[in-house]
């Protein structure tokens, strides 16, 4: 079972791979099921803020016990996943937030692996609204291609009221108004309450189709979720 359950995280870094690329981490709680061989999980992906949890359950068929279940995370860092409860062929999961990222947590039968289904894991800092189409101007606007947190390296005693770096990068998609070649939006990280903490300009001074761009801006100790303008 050490032996699978290496071979398994080994594939699972592999899809972990994929899913940054795809920029899984704008994925909110999903209400779509994951699908294995007899083997039904409540979502396919999961997003968790820091200090936080969710629950999810995986399903066999009827007249199976869920307790002969077990499930494994490919990288126990991002977050962990413990179990909660068995009850006759259900059982929940819990998903707990560690340091931060993305991964993919399998969830398989311990008598036949083959019986296997996956949840994706996003565990952010905060939570991340990104529109499909950043910026205001429909005929020139950017793409979303991927954002990560870092941690906050400047820590001297004057500039300590933020708690990580985001980094994004974006990617202008159309380029129709020749007459403004300058591209920006506003991004804005809120706190609990719904103020706004800070106000931040993603910008580019040379607007070109299928040019990529990065930006990146302190996080606010208080924050818990960031926005972009943009339309869809």
């Amino acid at each position: 079972m050490k032996i699978f359950k290496k071979i398994l995280c080994s594939l699972l870094t592999c899809a972990i791979t994929l899913s940054v690329m795809s920029v899984a981490p704008t994925l909110p709680v999903s209400a779509k099921e994951s699908i294995g061989n007899g083997l039904i999980l409540s979502t396919d992906s999961i997003t968790i803020t820091e200090g936080a949890s969710a629950t999810f359950t995986a399903m066999l068929e009827e007249g199976f016990d869920a307790s002969r279940l077990d499930c494994v995370i490919a990288d126990p860092n991002v977050a962990t996943i413990t179990p909660v409860t068995y009850a006759a062929n259900t059982a929940t999961y819990q998903i707990t937030y560690g340091s931060g990222g993305s991964t993919v947590a399998a969830i398989y039968h311990l008598d036949n692996p083959a019986v296997v289904a996956y949840v994706t894991v996003n565990a952010s800092p905060l939570i991340v609204e990104i529109p499909s189409k950043l910026g205001t101007n429909h005929d020139n606007y950017c793409t979303l291609v991927s954002y990560e947190f870092v941690p906050y390296d400047f820590k001297y005693a004057d500039f300590n009221d933020y708690k990580s770096t985001l980094k994004l990068q974006y990617q202008c998609a159309s380029y129709k108004d020749d007459a403004y070649t300058k591209w920006g939006c506003y991004g804005y990280f809120y706190d609990a309450a719904g103020n706004v903490l800070s106000k931040v300009h993603l910008y580019c001074s040379s607007l070109s189709k299928g040019r990529t761009y990065s930006s990146e801006f302190h996080v606010p100790v208080n924050a818990v979720r960031f926005t972009v303008e943009g339309f869809h």
